[in-house]
């Protein structure tokens, strides 16, 4: 017990010492040598002007004087001002050079500036798609229209992208504000609830200006899930965001998109082609008795709920009648309904990744602990109180681990999905101490099975998007657990344990 406690005070110890390690070598700058530095924007439209700003470079500390050349890369004449104003007439890459001279020292530095014709923001997490998303970027720069790349490929579920491009957005709100149209490929329309939460969380006068800047414009939005029910949606979104109207369409309609002059001549080509498309827009949103369900789940969207919470909160009726059917009808044993069912809600925060290493930490933290503790002699509740405070402790350096392989965004999103699944010690202990370690062992490994079937069926993007869509289908559950609560016959793993039985009482 004392070598565990030592080891994880040393563990706690040591880690602020190697993550300050990996920060402490900072490059020493030589204070007798000059270092250009070039303050401007990486885009700029076509015969629109961007200012290219030196004030931030390094000078000697001499009384020498300092002359500034700038050359734009587009054979103009150059410039000699330490801030200076240009205006590029094509559309292309082009390569920024200043010089700075001080006395005898002369030093340059280059920067790639792109000028363009039309500006597309883009917002993607789809990371099997991240080459093609590529060339589809350097394809349309040939044809002085540039796609401004936001993305989170690393991120592993709905809610950790949301927050990754939601954070992103907001660095970039200028771009935001100067597309020409938002295009969002993501999975379960993270992109635009990214530009919702965008929205909702800035200031009174910043969210003004957001959505006077989209008024005019198109969101258009890739997806391979059925185009009706993501309209229904994404209908709440449109009510924040306040574009003129979103486009859902496949991904083969990207080349038309980029290659259009203006979002009707996309409209019309699309028409041409019967390809298959949905518009959202202020007629799309009337409400009647047959969706008031989901009016109610639109207005909760408005006031600011994030769509993602509906979706689990909508997804918990499914995983507990999946969760009922397995125990009533084919006689799966586990730890009552909600562990398994908090269990498969805290995979689909996390990912499933993550959370089984979660859970295992969890299942083995508690029973070395219950193991180390046992000759203490210690009473029930505070064995699981200590037992609960260490979980969270390794749990602790795990998000400090996190953060340092540069993945925080976990800390802000699952930490709550987290601590509840350490809850789960005091389960796991419980039955360790009244049916021994290999029961407990089995009823554990029953439950994560159920939690894993669960989290498959309800992470089934065409049952999330229906649910959401469509919330009234959940009222039929209750009809689904009334039958459930009607079943009178042997369960199926009865049939197995009991075949012998059976087959004499035939006999």
């Amino acid at each position: 017990m004392k070598k565990l406690f030592i080891s994880i005070l040393i563990t706690f110890l040591l880690l602020p010492s190697i993550l300050m390690t990996q920060t402490a070598n900072a490059v020493e700058f030589d204070l007798n040598k000059l270092r250009p530095i070039i303050t401007a924007d990486g885009v700029v439209q076509v015969e629109k002007s961007i200012i290219f700003d030196a004030s931030s470079s390094f000078l000697v500390d001499n009384d020498e004087s300092v002359t500034y050349m700038w050359n734009f890369g587009d054979n103009s004449i150059p410039s000699y001002d330490v801030e200076t104003v240009h205006t590029y007439d094509e559309p292309g890459n082009y390569l920024v050079t200043l010089t700075i001279t001080q006395g005898k020292q002369k030093e340059s530095i280059q920067r790639d500036v792109y000028a363009y014709n039309k500006l597309i923001l883009m917002l993607t997490d789809v990371g099997e798609m991240r080459e093609g998303i590529a060339n589809f970027k350097a394809e349309a720069e040939d044809d002085g229209i540039y796609i401004y790349l936001l993305d989170s490929y690393d991120s592993t579920t709905a809610f950790m992208s949301e927050e990754t491009l939601s954070k992103k957005l907001s660095d970039q709100v200028s771009i935001l504000n100067n597309a020409d149209s938002i295009v969002t490929w993501t999975a379960r329309g993270s992109g635009v609830n990214a530009l919702t939460r965008l929205i909702q969380q800035s200031s009174e006068e910043e969210q003004t200006k957001i959505q006077d800047s989209l008024k005019g414009k198109s969101i258009v939005v890739v997806t391979d899930d059925n185009l009706n029910t993501l309209a229904r949606i994404m209908q709440a979104n449109f009510n924040i965001i306040k574009p003129e109207q979103i486009i859902i369409v496949r991904q083969t309609e990207l080349n038309n998109l980029v290659t259009s002059e203006s979002i009707d001549e996309f409209i019309e080509r699309l028409e041409a082609r019967f390809s298959d498309y949905s518009t959202i827009n202020a007629e799309s949103g009337r409400v009647g008795i047959w969706n008031s369900i989901s009016y109610l789940v639109s207005f909760m969207i408005t006031k600011g709920v994030p769509s993602n919470t509906i979706v689990l909160l909508l997804m918990l009726p499914v995983i507990a009648t999946i969760i009922a059917f397995l125990k009533q009808v084919v006689g799966v044993t586990t730890f009552g309904l909600y562990t398994p069912s908090i269990i498969t809600l805290s995979f689909l925060a996390l990912g499933l990744k993550f959370g089984l290493i979660i859970l295992v930490i969890i299942i083995f933290t508690g029973a070395v602990l219950r193991k180390a503790l046992d000759r203490f002699r210690l009473l029930h509740i505070p064995r699981i109180a200590i037992v609960l405070t260490i979980s969270t402790f390794i749990i602790l350096l795990m998000l400090a681990f996190g953060t340092y392989m540069g993945i925080s965004q976990i800390a802000t999103i699952a930490v709550f999905p987290m601590l509840i699944m350490t809850t789960l010690a005091e389960k796991f202990v419980s039955a360790m101490g009244g049916k021994g370690f290999f029961s407990a062992m089995l009823l554990m490994l029953e439950t994560t099975v159920v939690s894993l079937i669960c989290y498959w069926v309800v992470e089934w993007q065409f049952l999330q998007n229906l649910v959401l869509g469509h919330p009234e289908i959940i009222l039929l559950l209750i009809l689904v657990n009334y039958a459930l609560g009607r079943w009178t016959g042997l369960r199926l793993m009865e049939y197995v344990r009991f075949r012998e039985v059976m087959k004499h009482a035939e006999e």
